[in-house]
């Protein structure tokens, strides 16, 4: 399968060739509710030759903030939604509570999503599309979102889910934000999270003998490729491929690669607002993985959830077990976060 973007492999690979199966039970009323608030308006901006399109949320009554909300890896759009996979409209619910405490806010479809589709690129030529473009299409948003509302750039809030979390990051080290949540975010460099993704698959007996072998085998090659070079090497096995360490990732991962979110978080400045998240339940990013990042927020006004029942797309799984069967099933919006975010957004 072709991903634009990096797509999070514990996405690829755990669901991967497994039957899924709905669980037994129901899940148990969590009162995990979150109600409409706010309306929203079509928008487009144009930006390095591609049309971009969103969604402004207005909340119902005085406007007092606004914010940029950005979706997590692959093709991701304005709600945080992939093909294939469950509708979990992280995005859209974010903007929900945001609007209910008279927070405005802007989603868009993100480069080979939704109505923005591939945009300038063609299949052809995705393969140069980078992470340093995501970042440069995300900085245009927040402009877009600055002239819509009237918040200057360094005032706006920046929410980012998993991958969106780099990003917001990324924007942070540019000026852009003056607040910032990083939901479930990507915690360390981009190809080091990858190698302990796929290599945990590999000893979990998900794969086959001869494929887990060669996960071992040929992932430290293709990573230190990817780095020097930003190219996969010609001859690794199709399997590597397979998993998105192909020549269509390669750019992105390089630039993506080149950032450490501890590093970015620690250069934000004292004081800064922030909100960052993990869950016992999150099969992508464990809550050890994001103990270097919370300590690097450390002289932030930092706001950190650790959550119990919630998964990787902050839906609620109740006393469920976390599996690769959540992906296709509709699942409700995680209570945990549901009120963390409703504490936060109320506090700036």
């Amino acid at each position: 399968r072709r991903w634009i973007g990096a797509a999070t492999l514990a996405l690829l690979v755990v669901s991967g060739g497994v039957t899924l199966a709905a669980p037994a039970a129901a899940l148990p009323d969590t009162g995990s509710v979150i109600v409409p608030s706010g309306s929203d308006t079509e928008l487009t901006f144009e930006t390095d030759g591609t049309v971009f399109h969103g969604s402004v949320r207005t909340p119902d009554g005085q406007t007092r903030g606004a914010a940029l909300l950005l979706p997590g890896s692959g093709i991701s759009d304005r709600n945080g939604n992939q093909p294939g996979i469950a509708v979990s409209d992280v995005l859209s619910r974010t903007a929900d509570v945001l609007a209910s405490h008279g927070i405005a806010s802007l989603r868009f479809d993100k480069i080979g999503a939704g109505a923005t589709g591939l945009g300038a690129y063609t299949p052809d030529t995705i393969g140069e599309y980078g992470f340093v473009d995501q970042v440069d299409h995300a900085e245009a948003a927040a402009h877009v979102l600055s002239e819509r509302t009237g918040i200057a750039t360094d005032d706006l809030l920046v929410l980012g889910h998993s991958e969106g979390g780099l990003t917001t990051l990324a924007l942070a080290e540019r000026g852009i934000g003056g607040g910032f949540g990083l939901l479930a975010p990507l915690p360390m460099r981009y190809l080091d999270l990858l190698r302990s993704q796929v290599e945990g698959v590999a000893e979990s007996g998900r794969l086959d003998a001869a494929d887990a072998d060669t996960v071992r085998r040929e992932l430290p090659r293709t990573i230190e490729s990817i780095r020097a070079t930003g190219t996969v090497p010609a001859d690794q096995d199709p399997l590597l491929d397979q998993l998105g360490f192909n020549a269509y990732n390669a750019k992105f991962l390089q630039e993506s690669d080149r950032m450490d979110p501890p590093v970015l978080a620690a250069s934000l400045a004292a004081d800064t607002p922030v909100l960052l998240t993990c869950s016992e339940k999150d099969l992508n990013i464990g809550c050890d993985q994001v103990a270097p990042l919370r300590a690097a927020l450390g002289h932030t006004d930092l706001q950190f959830e650790h959550f119990a029942t919630a998964n990787h797309s902050l839906e609620e799984l109740g006393p469920v077990p976390p599996s690769s069967a959540d992906m296709p099933l509709l699942l409700p919006p995680s209570a945990e976060y549901t009120a963390a975010l409703h504490t936060w957004a109320s506090s700036i």
